[in-house]
């Protein structure tokens, strides 16, 4: 942005952050609800990189769409993301940058297990017809903790 010591410039970036961060938290809680519409509605149409690394790269949401409606959209699935710690750059009017933590757990009452994984995101903005979408986004795990449960015990499966 040209002069970010000028007032206006400064509310807009606060504003254009504010957006950003309502945008990462509208992904996180359409994948809590297997909402996959919302969840699609949060990256570009086209051309973009989703990169989860073991559970796939895509380069277009629909396929995004396709893979989280196999593999997560089932009522036994009982998810909750978590994002912290943003830290969000504003590029341009029209460019941006983000990094959150992530803390994921899952309960699955089929297996009755539990699985909770902590990584980080690096995401690409972009600000299309005065709304952010997310351009590219790389999830990089940092840990796992898999759980049994067992006749009312939870018995470690793998931790690390």
């Amino acid at each position: 942005m040209s002069d970010k010591n000028n007032l206006e410039t400064r509310v807009q970036m606060l504003e254009d952050i504010l957006a950003i961060q309502t945008l990462k938290h509208t992904y996180l809680n359409a994948c809590d609800a297997k909402d996959v519409p919302a969840l699609i509605s949060t990256f570009v149409e086209s051309d973009c990189l989703i990169d989860y690394g073991s559970v796939g790269v895509f380069q277009d949401r629909q396929d995004l769409a396709k893979v989280f409606t196999e593999v997560a959209c089932h009522d036994y699935m009982l998810e909750s993301h978590h994002a912290s710690n943003p830290v969000i750059e504003i590029e341009d009017q029209i460019n941006a940058v983000g990094s959150w933590s992530l803390t994921y757990t899952l309960i699955n009452t089929q297996d009755s297990s539990v699985v909770t994984l902590q990584g980080h995101y690096a995401d690409t903005y972009i600000k299309t017809q005065d709304k952010w979408l997310i351009k590219e986004t790389v999830f990089r795990l940092k840990s796992t903790l898999q759980l049994k449960i067992e006749e009312d015990l939870l018995k470690v499966i793998f931790a690390g």
